[in-house]
């Protein structure tokens, strides 16, 4: 009896063992709960205790830390959850009894630091300025507070609370910031710019048009530099800014992550922030790159090198809050503009090797982040199935780019770039969703509403980190919503922007690699023989088009877009190399082969090419400026280091000027003390050009006799 006991007993042991394991694979909240406290004890999840670990995750916790599996780091997953009203009267008698006798009683600091207007060296997180609290800064007099979490979470709310006293008269900003806040109707209303440019690509539409006509065709001629702004301490950066401006003051961002306030009529200096990055982090893939501000309130938003995003003070530069978006130390880095509306503020990041892309939206006024949505879904979630294996966990799918807003739909649209590695497509069998897809999110809660994918597979670098154009296209059944998209691989795609439904596609650029798009819009690939010495494809890996600022004239109802024409020489993927085979590689080579640039206007309902200005081929510099399109009939541009402006209507040349430095950025228009300006950076250098004041005519007076140009026929 006894010999037969122990057996039975021990097999009934490890069925409970196995029916527990399936029952954590099985059940998700069992599931991620495993996986949290295996990372943890493993070591991978850095700054937290255990104890926390398991006291978050237990059932009526208010912490939410399941996104540990994927993150795997604290400082972006807990939040402060003691924010109530009595929360913060407490918080006030605590940090009155254990914090005000050092750092002052409204927090401006005296033995110890200030608690605002400054960078906190330890973090600027929730979950930072609890541990600095609970831990103490050893070496320094911030000693550790051993008090109840509930009144640690409640410091941390008093000490969030603490914002820059109001200015004295005697200390009072310069007139120049004095200016009205910029209310979330206002953008939501605005569809095209006028005196001022409010968002990077000058409203919610991503249209990048100017409905100014003081500067026109008739007096171009006589269009010069009015005055111009050199970057501090600039050597090699390349300036990629898109200024915004409110009421005659202009924000700018220049790297590595510094904004400036200037008088836009003047180019006088009138505030400067920057941000302190770490040593090491170095940017993305072009360097350090800042792409500017979105606004919202009397508030500034800002992306760093270091994935934080910041809010300013519009009329002084303090600091008001800072939120981590992503670990640095992971790859992760913000270049992109961010946008605003509703009371949130949303930005994409940068991926410097792998890893997974994110859309994250944070509270304007408060920096809590408020969704987030991940680019490559992990398995069991819509869309894995197009990933092989575990080629998910770091597939890439960056989303550096700023996105465009349809306000009455409340719908976010987003490019999302390439899977990774960028040329094997070996390794990651499958569609490889979301990367190079347009994402369509809910506004509000960040889910995903549609998406379209433009490259399934992509194995040429050719994400779709463009700016989406929305419009509103006449049509016989009435104004048909779209959003028009000139997309890298060298189709030009027209969607419908409610449910993503493919409208039309056609080339815009030469195009070697795929036969057509089908009836949904999915490309059919041109079977070409492989070959170890690669083969020619057009567009290259900078693509028929890249990050470069499209524009769009609803008047005219043309879509211009800045186009490169390059081959390059494509090789097999390295998973597929021999050991005898040397000449198998991943990254395509131009072989010496000439390119030009070009602006192109297409029809925006149907992508037909309308006219071209073609710059003269090269063999070097394969990249444009943004563009610009205004109601007078304008289009401004730049290629290499020359700023031009064209005709809208024909694409006939009528104005350029040598800047001298290279142009990469976009123009801007926006008036100031009456003037019209156009605004570019060139070089190291910001340039706002205007007319004398001979060829000026008051806007009021223009706006009373101008009308708008006819429609092409």
């Amino acid at each position: 009896m006894t010999t037969r006991f122990w057996p039975r007993l021990f097999l009934f042991a490890a069925l409970l063992l196995v029916l527990g394991a399936a029952g954590i694979l099985l059940i998700p909240n069992l599931r991620w709960r495993a996986q949290v406290i295996f990372l943890s004890l493993t070591g991978r999840i850095p700054d937290i205790d255990f104890h926390h670990i398991i006291a978050y995750m237990l059932p009526g916790s208010d912490q939410s830390i399941a996104r540990l599996v994927d993150t795997r780091n604290p400082y972006a997953v807990i939040r402060n959850q003691r924010m109530s009203a009595a929360d913060a009267r407490e918080g006030a008698l605590l940090y009155r009894d254990q914090c005000a006798v050092c750092h002052s009683p409204d927090g401006s600091g005296g033995t110890a630091p200030a608690l605002y207007g400054r960078e906190f060296k330890h973090g600027a997180s929730d979950w930072a300025i609890f541990r600095t609290i609970r831990y103490g800064v050893p070496g320094t007099a911030m000693v550790q507070h051993d008090l109840p979490e509930t009144q640690l979470w409640r410091l941390v709310t008093m000490i969030r609370s603490f914002k820059p006293p109001a200015q004295t008269s005697a200390s009072a900003a310069p007139a120049a910031l004095s200016f009205r806040e910029v209310a979330a109707d206002e953008l939501a209303q605005t569809t095209q710019t006028s005196a001022d440019w409010l968002t990077y690509s000058g409203a919610y539409s991503g249209a990048r048009h100017s409905a100014l006509t003081q500067i026109s065709p008739e007096n171009i001629q006589q269009l010069a530099p009015r005055w111009i702004y050199q970057f501090p301490n600039q050597t090699a950066a390349v300036i990629e800014t898109t200024p915004l401006v409110r009421d005659g003051v202009m924000f700018l961002t220049s790297p590595p992550a510094r904004a400036t306030a200037l008088d836009a009529a003047t180019g006088e200096v009138l505030w400067t922030y920057e941000h302190k990055l770490p040593s090491d982090a170095v940017g993305g893939e072009a360097g350090v790159v800042n792409r500017g501000l979105a606004m919202l309130g009397d508030a500034l938003f800002m992306g760093t090198g270091d994935a934080h995003l910041i809010a300013l003070s519009a009329k002084t530069g303090a600091v008001l809050w800072e939120s981590q978006v992503g670990d640095y130390k992971r790859g992760f880095f913000i270049t992109g503009a961010p946008l605003a509306f509703n009371g949130l503020v949303v930005t994409g990041v940068g991926t410097k090797e792998f890893d997974r892309g994110v859309i994250v939206a944070f509270d304007a006024k408060t920096g809590q982040e408020r969704w987030r949505f991940v680019t490559i879904p992990k398995p069991g979630e819509p869309g894995s199935n197009t990933w092989s294996g575990e080629s998910w966990r770091n597939g890439g799918g960056p989303t550096w780019l700023t996105g465009s807003y349809d306000p009455q739909a409340d719908l976010l649209y987003w490019g999302v770039g390439n899977p990774k590695p960028d040329y094997d497509d070996a390794v990651r069998r499958g569609d490889n969703l979301y990367t190079n897809s347009v994402v369509a999110l809910h506004g509000s809660d960040g889910k995903l509403a549609w998406h379209f994918q433009f490259t399934p597979a992509d194995d040429h670098d050719w994400d779709a980190a463009q700016i989406p154009i929305l419009t509103d296209i006449p049509g016989p059944q009435g104004s048909a919503k779209r959003i028009l998209w000139a997309n890298r691989n060298g189709f030009y795609y027209v969607l419908d922007r409610l449910s993503g439904k493919f409208i039309a596609g056609a080339p815009f650029a030469r195009e070697t690699w795929a036969d057509r798009l089908d009836s949904n819009g999915r490309p059919v690939p041109h079977v070409e023989p492989s070959s170890h010495k690669g083969v020619l494809i057009y567009p290259g890996n900078t693509g028929a088009t890249n990050w470069w600022s499209p524009s769009y004239d609803s008047a005219l109802n043309l879509v211009f877009i800045p186009t490169l024409e390059q081959g390059m020489v494509f090789f097999p993927s390295e998973s597929g190399a021999t050991d005898d085979d040397s000449a198998v590689k991943s990254w395509p080579s131009g072989q010496g082969q000439q390119l030009f640039t070009s602006v192109r206007a297409l029809d925006a309902a149907t992508g037909k090419l309308a006219w071209e200005y073609r710059r003269a081929p090269r063999m070097v510099d394969n990249f444009m400026a943004g563009l610009l399109s205004t109601s007078s009939g304008l289009l401004f541009g730049g290629d290499q280091t020359n700023f031009f402006a064209l005709r809208s209507r024909t694409g006939d040349l009528l104005w350029s000027f040598p800047t001298g430095g290279r142009i990469t950025a976009a123009p801007i228009s926006y008036t100031a003390s009456g003037e019209q300006y156009v605004a570019i950076a060139a070089g190291q250098n910001l340039l706002a050009f205007g007319l004398p004041k001979s060829a000026r005519t008051t806007l009021a007076a223009e706006t009373a006799h101008s009308q708008p140009p006819q429609p092409a026929k």
